[in-house]
């Protein structure tokens, strides 16, 4: 746990009907095959075993609260891997709720896509436990009736997942092996576990995934930005006992510092497979995958760059789905599948105008591309760019809050505000 002092906030406790919660309900039921959430959802293709609020205890003996899906027939005598989603958003029932609350058209989900038991961002049982995977959905330390205050990502919710993992992997119906998937916060935190080495911990699928907070998302250019979290803050996030308080730590010093530098995970620590993926779609993500790529330092980690928003991508895109279960059968079942062979370690895509399909799986050799041809590009008095450094020491400036053009002619002028 940090040693510096973190100022809280309180957040909206849980309420029963908000968000999927349902209350602390601490029971087993079967949900059969064909089973539906609501009327317009996607029926379950198997039965699953659903264990409500499994209680999970970390190092300092907090108290954290799952629920897990799993085939019916996994017990000791037939152990199962368990794909571990960690948020903070609830852990139950929320996925299509959430869509429909904050994008035009569910990003172009159907509801049909969805059982409706994904938690936000998170892979769907109904998928996953079809393939013998148990999937678990945790409510993080301070989240629903978890101990505990909010942290988010970071030096503590590192701990936490790597507890929780190693108290998954010892349960009777656990194979022993843990892997992790989601996107957003759900890859994010994947960083900062994996980077403690968990010993079950054995895949990482984080799929668009930032890496660092203080540069690629609250203050971003030097400028805090935290109306977006504030709002998701607001319509999602429930506990007890409130959460750290992003905004107040920044008045308290604007500048990098130990608090800010515990948000940035060192993805280098990290030893097992990753399939990461990233997009040109939600920038607020790209760099961090780009990053998390580029820092793992061994040879199994694979990068695809999706053409597709990202929810859509993990819910409504078949291929990716069958992707992601080839990659956790590889090293959560460890069987081999030929994932190594078939699979590019770099897939790229192209988005092109109007109304014409990206060209998608473009095979590359590594990332940056070797064949990129670097230039270096020189701004000059008289010209917005050359390819040799200029003589002499010229410079030129420009306020920007000011609107008269830096020169008079048409076609450079155009040019000049392109590049400001």
């Amino acid at each position: 746990m940090p040693n510096f002092d973190i100022s809280y906030k309180p957040i909206s406790a849980p309420t029963v009907g908000e968000n999927g919660y349902r209350g602390l309900l601490s029971l087993t039921e079967i949900l059969p095959k064909g089973w539906r959430y609501a009327d317009s959802s996607k029926p379950l293709p198997t039965d699953i075993l659903l264990e409500h609020d499994v209680e999970v205890r970390v190092r300092d003996g907090c108290r954290l609260y799952a629920d897990v899906y799993r085939p019916v027939n996994s017990s000791r005598d037939n152990p199962v891997p368990a794909i571990l989603s960690w948020s903070q958003f609830g852990k139950k029932f929320n996925g299509m709720h959430f869509l429909k609350s904050m994008t035009p058209y569910n990003v172009g989900i159907r509801e049909t896509d969805l059982s409706g038991l994904e938690k936000f961002e998170g892979p769907d049982p109904a998928t996953f436990v079809t393939h013998g995977f148990a999937v678990v959905n945790i409510d993080p330390r301070g989240v629903g009736d978890s101990d505990g205050r909010l942290h988010i990502m970071g030096e503590q919710e590192g701990e936490d997942g790597y507890d929780a993992i190693e108290h998954l992997a010892k349960l009777e119906w656990c194979n022993g092996r843990i892997g992790m998937a989601g996107n957003s916060h759900l890859a994010v935190v994947q960083w900062f576990i994996a980077q403690l080495q968990p010993p079950s911990l054995k895949a990482i699928a984080p799929w668009e995934a930032c890496s660092d907070l203080f540069r690629e998302q609250f203050v971003r250019g030097g400028v805090y930005s935290g109306a977006f979290y504030d709002h998701i803050t607001s319509a999602m996030f429930r506990g007890r006992h409130g959460m750290e308080d992003f905004g107040e730590m920044y008045r308290r010093d604007a500048l990098a510092n130990p608090y800010w530098d515990s948000k940035r995970p060192d993805i280098a620590k990290i030893q097992v497979p990753a399939y990461i993926t990233a997009s040109f779609n939600s920038f607020l993500h790209t760099m961090g995958s780009i990053r998390g790529y580029m820092d793992v330092q061994h040879g199994q980690k694979w990068i695809r760059f999706s053409p597709y928003q990202e929810w859509h991508d993990q819910w409504a895109v078949d291929a990716s789905q069958q992707d992601l279960i080839s990659f956790f059968t590889r090293y959560l079942h460890n069987i081999q599948n030929g994932w190594e062979e078939q699979t590019p370690c770099v897939r790229m895509s192209i988005l092109r105008f109007g109304q014409m399909d990206a060209v998608m799986n473009i095979p590359e050799d590594d990332f940056p591309l070797p064949r990129t041809v670097y230039r270096s590009l020189y701004l000059t008095e008289d010209s917005l760019r050359q390819h040799s450094a200029p003589d002499g020491d010229d410079f030129v400036t420009h306020i920007s809050e000011d609107p008269t053009p830096l020169c008079t002619c048409p076609a450079q002028r155009q040019k000049i505000w392109m590049y400001t």
